[in-house]
C-alpha cells in the first residue's frame, strides 16, 4: 500500500508539474505572439514613416530639379541672346571692315593705273 500511495502522489506530482509548465508554456506563447504583434506594428509604423519621408524627398528633389531647369533654361535663352547680339555687331563690324577693305583696293587701283599712266607718258 505504500508503494501505491508514493506512486499516486508521484503520479499527482507528475500531473499538477505538467499543468504548470503548460499553464507557463501557454503564457509564455502568449507573451510571444503579443511581442510579434508589437514588432509587427512597430515595422508598419516605421514602414509608413519610411514611404512619408521618401515622398517628401521625392518631392523636395523635384522641386529643386524643376527649379534648376527652369534656371538653367532662363541662362540658356540669355546667353543665347547675348551671342546672337554680339553675332550681329561682329557681322556689322566685318561688313564695315569689308567696305572699307574694298575702298582701299579701289583706291590702290586707281594709284597703280595712275602710276602706270604717268610710267607711260
Amino acid at each position: 500500500m505504500k508503494a501505491t500511495v508514493k506512486h499516486i502522489v508521484k503520479k499527482v506530482t507528475l500531473e499538477l508539474i505538467y499543468d504548470v509548465v503548460d499553464e507557463r508554456t501557454k503564457e509564455l506563447k502568449e507573451e510571444i505572439k503579443s511581442i510579434q504583434k508589437k514588432i509587427d506594428e512597430i515595422r508598419s509604423e516605421f514602414s509608413n514613416e519610411l514611404k512619408e519621408i521618401r515622398s517628401e524627398y521625392t518631392n523636395e528633389f523635384k522641386q529643386i530639379r524643376n527649379d534648376f531647369t527652369n534656371e538653367f533654361k532662363e541662362m540658356r535663352a540669355e546667353y543665347t541672346n547675348e551671342f546672337k547680339q554680339l553675332r550681329a555687331e561682329y557681322k556689322e563690324d566685318f561688313k564695315s571692315i569689308n567696305s572699307r577693305i574694298d575702298q582701299i583696293h579701289t583706291r590702290l587701283d586707281q594709284i597703280m593705273h595712275m602710276l602706270s599712266d604717268i610710267k607711260s607718258r
